[in-house]
């Protein structure tokens, strides 16, 4: 008599349901407080300047200054936005909370727009802190205009529901954001190796916001692009 065979599963291969998400395995939360960090970190070194400058007799006028309207205005509007848009690049909190999304999206282009004029307003009207040149001026100016023109874009985007090219544009302001963190860096080692110079100190704060936006278009660039047709099914344009 032939016995019909009946092939076994196989139980040592997972289910294709069961397999875990190639993402599942990075932490969820590297990104959001690597850019937080990043961004406390000019917040932090300023305060404890202002309270090294109040302990100090011949600091005490500069420090008892109130800040002005423009500087709180830049200060309020930068730390929101690069505090708040941190948690933007969370896929996760995308996926599961889609409506926080938009509607911190929306915050995020009234405080980056903030920021962005008032940063504008100082270079043009304020004195130029001591030290610093003409062309530290012009970056400043082609940051304020950079940043505001990337966060216009990327909200032109999200209104077409063209979501790669809004990811793109909104990663690009928040980059030029976080340009005072990395600028903390690249004076304190750059004036340590080079010196303090009008050049260099106007040198090292553009290679803050030049380095800022290089690793963003290797951000931009590395993603494929397949995920941004699945995504513009998921999140619904802007009303």
């Amino acid at each position: 008599m032939n016995e019909t065979t009946i092939p076994r599963p196989d139980r040592t291969a997972p289910a294709a349901g069961n397999r875990p998400a190639p993402s599942a395995t990075k932490p969820a939360w590297l990104i959001p407080a690597g850019l937080i960090t990043l961004g406390l970190i000019p917040i932090l070194a300023n305060a404890l300047r202002r309270v090294a400058l109040s302990m100090d007799a011949g600091g005490a006028a500069e420090s008892a200054a109130p800040l002005s309207l423009p500087v709180l205005l830049h200060i309020l509007g930068a730390t929101v936005f690069v505090l708040l848009g941190a948690f933007q690049f969370s896929a996760r909190l995308r996926r599961r909370r889609p409506a926080w999304h938009r509607r911190a999206g929306r915050v995020l282009v009234g405080v980056g727009l903030l920021a962005a004029f008032s940063g504008l307003w100082l270079a043009a009207f304020s004195s130029l802190p001591a030290g610093s040149g003409e062309l530290l001026f012009v970056f400043r100016l082609l940051a304020g205009i950079g940043m505001a023109l990337s966060i216009a874009a990327g909200f032109a985007a999200i209104r077409r529901r063209d979501i790669r090219r809004h990811r793109a544009w909104m990663i690009r302001a928040v980059a030029i954001g976080l340009g005072a963190g990395t600028q903390v860096f690249t004076l304190g080692f750059g004036e340590a190796i080079f010196g303090k110079t009008q050049l260099s100190v106007a040198l090292l704060n553009g290679a803050g916001w030049a380095l800022n936006l290089a690793v963003a278009e290797l951000v931009i660039r590395r993603r494929p692009r397949r995920r941004a047709g699945s995504a513009a099914a998921r999140i619904p344009a802007l009303p």
